[in-house]
């Protein structure tokens, strides 16, 4: 028996991907490096404050890095739910993609930009498939 999904989902459950890689940094960046003295929350919520706060200079980076796995998980789930039903929208849509593969090119590096980019070939096929 052959399953055969349709470009449009394939692209969806692949940008689950980026979301999952993205959100395993989160899981290091909390919980790996506990201090003996506190609980596993309290350093947690510790580690974030400090995070967002004005004394970390780099803040503006873990609000990316928070912001993009809820992008890739929106888009995702825009792809799996067949929102767009026209051509224009899945090209929006592949654009959206693009541009986030782009960005995180600028601010993660290659390796997570083309884990999102990946899923663009998909939504390229997508537009083609109908």
């Amino acid at each position: 028996m052959r399953i055969r999904l349709a470009p449009h989902a394939v692209a969806g459950w692949l940008l689950f991907v980026p979301a999952a890689a993205i959100l395993s940094i989160w899981y290091a960046y909390l919980f790996v490096a506990m201090p003996d003295n506190l609980g596993v929350w309290e350093a947690a919520v510790g580690q974030l404050q400090y995070t967002f706060s004005e004394a970390n200079p780099r803040a503006w980076w873990f609000v990316w890095l928070l912001a993009l796995p809820a992008l890739c998980v929106a888009l995702a789930l825009a792809y799996l739910l067949n929102a767009a039903h026209t051509r224009n929208a899945r090209v929006i849509l592949l654009c959206a993609v693009l541009g986030l593969a782009v960005a995180a090119v600028f601010l993660n590096g290659l390796a997570i930009a083309m884990f999102i980019a990946v899923p663009a070939l998909w939504g390229y096929r997508a537009i083609h498939a109908t």
